[in-house]
C-alpha cells in the first residue's frame, strides 16, 4: 500500500518494545469483531472457457486466496503503518486448507521493518499465535461482499458534478438520505482483453476527488457552493471501492496422450479493494476535507 523510498530488509532485526506495543494496538482494533472487512481480498478460480472464451464455466471453490489488512497506529505521538498479509496454503487435495501469514511489516520514518515472526523473546512471541484466530477466515469478508448492496451504476452523480450542479446533488440526498453513504460508479471497463476494472465511491469521496483534480476550473462562488456541500456530507463515509477481474491461461506441450493437443490451464482472478482513511489510502482526501471544514467554520 505504501512504498517508501528507502526499504529496510533486515528480517533478523528483533521487534522493538515500541513496535510490540504498536502491533498489539493493531491486533486490538480487530479483536472480538464478528465481521472483518479486508482492505484487499483476492481469490483465484479454475475455469473452463468455451466458445472462444465467450462463455466461462467456473468452480465455486477458489484455488488461491489472499487477504490484506492495513492500519495507521499512533504510539507516543508517532505514526506507524502496520500491514498484514494472509494467504491460503495447502492447495493440493492431500493438504488441509488454512490461512498463514504471507507478510507482516511496520512502516515508520520512511522505512519498512519486515517483522521476523521467529522472535526469540517468548513474551513477545505469544501474540503471533493469536493472529490467525483473530483473523478467522470465516469472519473475514471482501469489500465487494461488504458494500455490494450499496453500489449503484447510475451515472447521474457524475453528470451533476461535471455540470457543477451541486444543488441537484443536495436535492437528491434530501429525497433519499440513505444515498449519502451509497457507492456510485466512477469508471468501468476493460483495460485490456483480459483485465476489467470498476471503481465506486461515496458522494463525499467523489466530490473531494473532483475538487482536487479540477481546482483551477472553479469560480470563487462555485467553489464555495461545492465546499458547503462537502461540509454538509463531512460525517458520511470517505470511501472508494475497486473491483478487478482478470482471466488468463497457459498451455504446455507435449502431453502424455495423443487425445490432448496440449495441457491447458485457465484461471480467473477476482479482487476487491477498499480505500479509506483508516488504511491510509485516502489520507490526502482527508486533508482536503479538514481544510474545507476549517475554512467554512471561520
Amino acid at each position: 500500500m505504501i512504498i517508501p523510498q528507502k526499504w529496510d530488509y533486515n528480517f533478523d532485526e528483533e521487534i522493538s518494545n515500541d513496535e510490540y506495543e504498536v502491533i498489539n494496538k493493531f491486533l486490538a482494533s480487530y479483536r472480538n469483531q464478528s465481521v472483518i472487512v479486508a482492505d484487499e481480498y483476492r481469490q483465484d478460480f479454475s475455469m473452463v472457457p468455451v466458445e472462444e472464451e465467450k462463455v466461462i464455466f467456473k468452480t465455486n471453490d477458489d484455488t488461491w486466496k489472499s487477504m490484506d489488512f492495513c492500519r495507521k497506529i499512533y504510539h507516543k505521538g508517532k505514526p506507524y503503518v502496520v500491514e498484514l498479509g494472509l494467504w491460503r496454503v495447502g492447495h493440493r487435495e492431500d493438504n488441509p486448507k488454512c490461512l498463514s501469514i504471507r507478510e507482516f511489516r511496520i512502516i515508520t520514518n520512511g522505512k519498512v521493518h519486515f517483522i521476523n515472526l521467529n522472535t526469540k523473546d517468548a513474551s513477545k512471541n505469544n501474540w503471533l499465535f493469536n493472529i490467525i484466530s483473530i483473523f478467522d477466515e470465516k469472519k473475514v469478508i471482501s469489500p465487494e461482499q461488504a458494500y455490494c448492496k450499496r453500489m449503484y451504476t447510475n451515472k447521474s452523480l457524475q453528470e451533476f458534478m461535471t455540470n457543477h450542479e451541486w444543488g441537484k446533488i443536495n436535492e437528491g440526498i434530501n429525497q433519499m438520505p440513505t444515498l449519502a453513504n451509497a457507492l456510485f460508479i466512477i469508471r468501468e471497463g476493460y483495460e485490456s482483453s483480459t483485465h476489467f476494472t470498476a471503481d465506486f465511491g461515496t458522494i463525499l469521496y467523489q466530490l473531494i476527488s473532483y475538487r482536487q483534480n479540477n481546482l483551477d476550473n472553479f469560480s470563487k462562488k462555485d467553489l464555495l457552493e461545492l465546499d458547503k456541500l462537502i461540509l454538509k456530507l463531512r460525517k458520511t463515509e470517505l470511501l472508494k471501492v475497486q473491483l478487478h477481474e482478470q482471466t488468463g491461461g497457459s498451455k504446455s506441450w507435449p502431453t502424455s496422450s495423443i487425445l490432448l493437443e496440449s495441457n491447458n490451464y485457465d484461471g480467473r482472478m477476482h479482487r476487491s479493494q477498499q480505500y479509506n482513511v483508516a488504511n491510509t489510502e485516502l489520507s490526502d482526501e482527508k486533508k482536503v476535507l479538514n481544510k474545507c471544514i476549517r475554512a467554512l467554520k471561520k
